[in-house]
């Protein structure tokens, strides 16, 4: 598994230095504060997508008006 070009030998230990600073129980809840964040981002970045598909879409409509009033003169 190569995460970022860490595998799993550089992922553990990164995890169990994480574990020695923070301690178990500051660890769930950053742990928890990532997963929103991931998630956040994850939605920011859905939402975003879906808007500039819109647009495209609205884009490439407006498009073919133009090409077929064109074709209409």
């Amino acid at each position: 598994m190569e995460i970022f070009d860490i595998g799993s030998p550089e992922l553990m230990l990164i995890l169990l230095l994480a574990v020695f600073v923070l301690g178990p129980e500051r660890i769930a809840i950053t742990a928890r504060k990532c997963g929103r964040l991931i998630r956040e981002v994850k939605a920011y970045f859905s939402s975003l997508t879906d808007e500039l598909k819109t647009e495209l879409d609205v884009l490439e409509e407006v498009k073919d008006v133009k090409r077929d009033l064109k074709d209409l003169s």
